[in-house]
């Protein structure tokens, strides 16, 4: 497969993944927004802190204002994290790798782009239509999901497609932690109240396992055993990094080198640091400096994954 290609189907996906994290974090944080809870007013400043490339100033004006950042974070596409930003460039990725995927697949990335830019849907979100149009939207990129799940072939594209998801996925959920977290000063120890870790896990579709998973009062702990160690749990870091580890094997075989097996030994090494890691290794180490680190090594992964892969720095 040619690197461009790879390139392409890489990026479609993890374009694509953002896009479904954003729509549900905004569809849960509007929704929360409604109730007059103790712990609303976090929601919007982590949710522009993490989709938003405004500068500080902007984003401290946005946070008051629920609908304008809603807007910004949907149609705004000086924000390079915005949906229809990214949608755009899933788009140009998606018509680079035209032979390589389905036409369903081509067909569903069509609809959403054209979803995205019907200037009607923005109209609705001004005539505070809000959940109507982020449900829309949200259901466009599930179908998404499922029709590439259903009709890609299991191949070389495949493999790439789907690295690009997992490692987005666990980007994601290591940064949303991350933010949840520091406003708990990372302390283990003393749990905050269930609710205040509810927006965390509707954004990552984790609270209804969470109730049914956790009966202890240590909410602190429970959150972070889940996002990072629960294997049943498909967001969490363990087990999007066990998909990465699976795919990126396949990648490896068949492209043979040296480079590449030192590549995986190197994820070897970052995945072992959560495959093998308990809560009181976290106690140990700090929630703080393990997310920090994590992050850090993915990141440095990513680079060279890609430098690799796709021949640019």
């Amino acid at each position: 497969m040619l690197s461009r290609i790879a390139d392409s189907l890489f990026w479609l996906n993890r374009y694509l993944e953002r896009t479904d994290a954003l729509l549900r974090s905004v569809h849960v944080n509007y929704a929360l927004s409604l109730d007059k809870g103790e712990y609303n007013h976090l929601h919007w400043h982590h949710l522009a802190a993490i989709f938003s490339t405004a500068d500080a100033a902007r984003r401290s004006t946005l946070e008051q204002q629920p609908i304008s950042l809603v807007q910004h974070l949907i149609y705004d596409t000086t924000n390079h994290n915005a949906m229809r930003a990214m949608v755009i460039r899933a788009r140009e990725n998606a018509r680079g790798a035209q032979d390589h995927i389905t036409k369903e697949v081509w067909e569903q990335v069509n609809q959403v782009y054209h979803l995205i830019n019907n200037p009607l849907l923005q109209q609705r979100i001004i005539r505070n239509d809000t959940i109507a149009v982020l449900e829309s939207l949200t259901f466009q990129v599930i179908q998404y999901n499922g029709v590439t799940d259903s009709t890609m072939p299991r191949n070389m594209g495949w493999n790439f497609m789907t690295l690009g998801k997992f490692i987005e996925r666990c980007m994601i959920t290591i940064e949303m932690a991350d933010r949840h977290f520091s406003e708990a000063d990372y302390d283990l120890e003393k749990s905050l109240d269930v609710l205040y870790w509810r927006n965390l896990l509707l954004s990552l579709s984790g609270y209804e396992l969470h109730l049914k998973t956790y009966r202890s009062s240590q909410h602190n702990k429970n959150v972070a055993d889940q996002v990072l160690f629960n294997k049943q749990f498909t967001r969490s870091a363990t087990y999007c990094l066990e998909r990465v580890g699976f795919y990126l094997h396949k990648v490896v075989l068949d492209n043979n080198s040296d480079e590449a097996m030192a590549l995986y030994k190197q994820f070897g090494r970052i995945h072992s640091r959560v495959e093998f890691a308990d809560m009181k290794l976290l106690e140990t180490k700090g929630v703080r400096n393990y997310l920090h680190d994590l992050r850090a090594d993915l990141i440095q992964f990513n680079m060279q994954f890609s430098q690799l892969f796709f021949s640019y720095a």
